[in-house]
């Protein structure tokens, strides 16, 4: 073992994050830059199993690789314990939702079997073990995708690792399983959707034999259907052991228990077998092990420092949490963008700076003309009704629609700019919170309260309405003043706009969570109501992400 004699000198701390993901803060693709410069002057001096290493890592797409190999004198860092940990993670991968096909386990074992032949061997061996290990721990703890480029509708791209961090990292502790427990996003939700993976693939494993509840009427409790035997092995096989059993009669304990089911899949818990319900029940498990495959891969794009206060709105669920050090602070029902791709909301993260009391509502221009123009046209007294004023484009000046003749302007040239003025009936209620966004997407009040009380909330032209928005300006306020509501409240009765700028800007997460932890640690599924699953299901698919196969 002539290459490896000096491996034992070379030891580090673990330099990794407080989350034990060894990634930057930096929320940008890697930088590339040419690291052969810093090396090729050293060539010359390098003994011949160096030179050999150098080599190699001039042959891959990793500049900062080669960069850490040089700060190290390129001692190699593999040794059979170290590469046995590896191997053993790297197939276990798909654990992770992760394709093993992308890390080469066989051809890692040919080379370390052939390490000892010569420099040239060991040098292939070392940097391809050192290759594959950081593909893996990138993947792990960043994702698979880029998700900004699966659709306009998801800004957000993946972290930078910071190469020299892992490479300390697993020198310092590369035989130790656990070092590499430490890479996957830490979050709660991340091992309850890995647990999720394994209880959904042995039930695909077997194979469709369960039986379906057939379709026909609603089933309501204290009726006697052939349907509730299916019902019963249908619920039973979800976790709902208590209710099996050969009775036809829809009882009390079994409807207690579609309740719940409802209650966790966000339908109306009546205990009444209608459609949705009848979907929900029926899903194939394989649709759920692609939905918990694709969140696995969104928990991993949101698997950095997200603030110790910050606002989490998972579009999903139609949910919105202030989180203070991992605890929730606040939570409230939220609506979203409707399902159409034109007003469906981003999924991004931003950064909370100020909120306006009183707040105008500058009309965009696709809502005034596709929409207000039509019904100006037909009433020219709404906008005054609705207390909007009109101004002309460029000059402001301010115009009664009643005076003009908007017969002859269409979407394409209507020439106006529509401004709500402050007061109840304003469409962005008594507040509005801003983290200014290239989508000119915000947080706010609202003065239709009815739609929180549906079950799918995706009704707004892309905002998020939010049902307690003075709560949440309270809790915004409160490490700047003494008396938050009394200071809101004084601001609010001056009926006046007012920008109240925050002293402790909070980060904003606009998320898209089908799969997700309800309060009592249990995952709950939504359904896809945007249509994002697919994109990023496909993607996962195209870098070798596959489905369980049935037995037999």
């Amino acid at each position: 073992m002539w290459y490896l004699s000096n491996i034992s000198r070379f030891s580090a701390a673990l330099l990794v994050s407080s989350s034990g993901l060894a990634l930057s803060a930096a929320n940008a693709q890697e930088v590339s830059f040419d690291g052969s410069q810093a090396t090729t002057a050293v060539a010359a001096e390098l003994s011949l199993a160096s030179q050999a290493l150098h080599d190699q890592l001039q042959l891959l797409d990793r500049p900062r690789l080669a960069t850490w190999y040089a700060a190290n004198d390129y001692a190699p860092i593999w040794d059979a314990a170290g590469i046995d940990t590896l191997t053993a993670v790297l197939q276990a991968a798909p654990s992770n939702g992760l394709p093993a096909i992308r890390y080469d386990v066989a051809q890692l074992r040919a080379l370390q079997a052939a390490a000892n032949s010569s420099p040239d061997s060991a040098a292939m061996f070392e940097a391809t073990a050192s290759d594959i290990y950081l593909r893996y721990a990138i993947d792990v703890s960043t994702g698979l995708i880029n998700p900004s480029s699966l659709s306009r509708l998801i800004d957000r791209r993946r972290q930078v690792a910071n190469v020299a961090d892992l490479m300390d990292g697993v020198r310092a502790e590369g035989a130790n399983p656990a070092f590499y427990a430490a890479l996957e996003p830490q979050a709660p939700v991340y091992r309850a959707l890995k647990n999720e993976l394994v209880r959904l693939a042995a039930v695909i494993a077997e194979g469709e034999t369960q039986p379906r509840v057939g379709p026909g009427r609603s089933l309501r409790p204290g009726q006697t259907d052939e349907r509730v035997l299916a019902l019963r092995v249908r619920l039973a096989m979800q976790g709902y052991t208590d209710v099996a059993g050969d009775s036809p009669v829809y009882d009390t304990l079994l409807a207690d228990a579609v309740k719940a089911f409802q209650t966790i899949n966000n339908l109306d818990a009546d205990g009444i077998i209608g459609p949705k319900t009848l979907e929900a029940i029926n899903a194939d498990p394989t649709q759920h092990y692609q939905q918990v495959l694709v969140n696995l891969e969104r928990a991993r794009w949101m698997n950095f420092d997200r603030g110790a206060r910050h606002i989490w709105v998972n579009q999903a669920s139609y949910m919105g949490y202030v989180i203070d050090n991992g605890s929730v602070s606040l939570e409230t029902r939220v609506v979203v963008g409707k399902s159409g791709e034109k007003y469906q909301t981003v999924e991004f993260s931003d950064v909370m700076e100020h909120m306006v009391i009183n707040p105008s509502w500058n009309v965009p221009e696709s809502i005034a003309s596709q929409e207000y123009l039509p019904d100006i046209l037909r009433d020219p007294t709404l906008l005054a009704r609705q207390n909007i004023e009109m101004q002309v484009r460029g000059s402001g000046r301010i115009v009664d629609p009643r005076l003009v003749n908007l017969s002859q302007y269409t979407v394409n040239n209507f020439p106006y700019v529509l401004r709500q003025r402050p007061g109840s009936g304003n469409a962005l209620g008594r507040v509005k919170f801003m983290f200014p966004n290239r989508h000119n997407i915000y947080l706010h009040d609202t003065p239709s309260r009815s739609l929180f009380n549906r079950d799918t909330r995706a009704f707004s032209h892309g905002c998020v309405r939010v049902q307690r928005p003075l709560e949440l300006a309270y809790l915004l306020l409160a490490p700047q003043e003494s008396d938050p509501e009394g200071m809101f409240t004084a601001v609010l009765n001056t009926r006046q706009e007012t920008q109240i700028n925050l002293t402790v800007h909070v980060p904003v997460h606009l998320v898209y969570n089908t799969v997700f932890l309800n309060d009592l640690g249990e995952l709950e599924y939504r359904i896809d109501v945007y249509g994002r699953d697919p994109l990023v299901f496909d993607a996962l698919a195209d870098v070798g992400v596959t489905m369980p196969t049935i037995q037999g």
